[in-house]
């Protein structure tokens, strides 16, 4: 008997051969329905767990690309605290950050997360690194001043990285980046694997990019964008077991960046770890050197 992962992957497959079909046919048509499907989360329910934890804050809301994004404050008793922002990865919430933000509240931080489109309990159906850096700009603009510091998991960490570096967002002191992937383009190629689509498919999807953006896919690069980035003080996280972006993704932005960099073993890609945890508040309580 199949199991639910083997019955989803024969799934996939047959959308991929599908869209090999319609490639041979239209290379646009395939690039379009390629780049919807690429840029469609499953919207994972909310367990009860998170509820709980999503509850202890104050929430808000504010409008991105004509959605309404949740977010959730935790605010410390000091008018004056530094403020971090807090921003998931793909086919997450913010409830994932519950460890983190119970260390940085703990720590005198107020701390701000939002779900990210099509996420959580924000609208949309969509979600990519473009959409997400929007959001992170209009919800800074929303707030009028920077921020202390931005963290981010996965294309949570990407979009920090390209909402500072390409939407003018004002610079944080700090980011910290944990299990991010170095370069969209290979997040297309692994996504093409899975599917196993050809080439026609995957340069439809780049083009689509580039229509819907006005920018090449290959401008994409978190590597290189935060190498820019060289007023924001940076730390990079990433596990040598990451089964999703491998580590040499994360050796890779920390040397363009120059920024301090932790590689751990055995926590996977989500890095849920109270070390973790530890070594991310001790960075934002350090005072911003140079």
């Amino acid at each position: 008997m199949a199991t639910q992962h083997e019955a989803f992957m024969k799934k996939v497959r047959r959308l991929g051969k599908m869209l090999d079909a319609l490639a041979a046919v239209s290379p646009s048509l395939a690039g379009r329905a390629g780049f919807r499907i690429f840029c469609t989360p499953r919207r994972i329910p909310f367990k009860e767990q998170d509820r709980h934890f999503l509850a202890t804050a104050s929430p808000f809301f504010f409008r991105s690309c004509k959605y309404r994004m949740s977010g959730y404050t935790w605010a410390s008793e000091r008018e004056d605290a530094p403020e971090v922002l807090c921003l998931h990865g793909w086919e997450s919430n913010s409830a994932r950050w519950r460890h983190f933000i119970r260390g940085m509240h703990a720590a005198g931080f107020t701390v701000h997360a939002f779900d990210a489109p099509a996420s959580g309990g924000s609208g949309g159906k969509l979600l990519n690194v473009i959409r997400y850096s929007r959001a992170v700009s209009d919800l800074v603009a929303r707030r009028g001043k920077p921020l202390y510091a931005m963290v981010g998991h996965s294309l949570g960490g990407a979009a920090a990285v390209m909402s500072t570096a390409m939407l003018q967002v004002p610079y944080p002191e700090k980011m910290v980046l944990l299990g991010v992937f170095a370069e969209s383009k290979r997040v297309i190629e692994d996504f093409g694997k899975i599917l196993g689509v050809g080439d026609t498919v995957l340069g439809g999807i780049a083009r689509e990019i580039e229509r819907r953006s006005g920018v090449p896919v290959e401008e994409y690069s978190i590597a290189k964008k935060a190498a820019l980035l060289t007023d924001i003080e940076g730390f990079v996280l990433h596990d040598r077991d990451d089964e999703v972006a491998p580590v040499a993704e994360g050796r890779r932005i920390a040397e363009s960046w120059q920024a301090r960099y932790l590689e751990t073993k055995g926590l996977g890609h989500r890095m849920q770890d109270p070390a973790v945890v530890r070594e991310v508040v001790k960075f934002l309580r350090t005072p911003k050197t140079g």
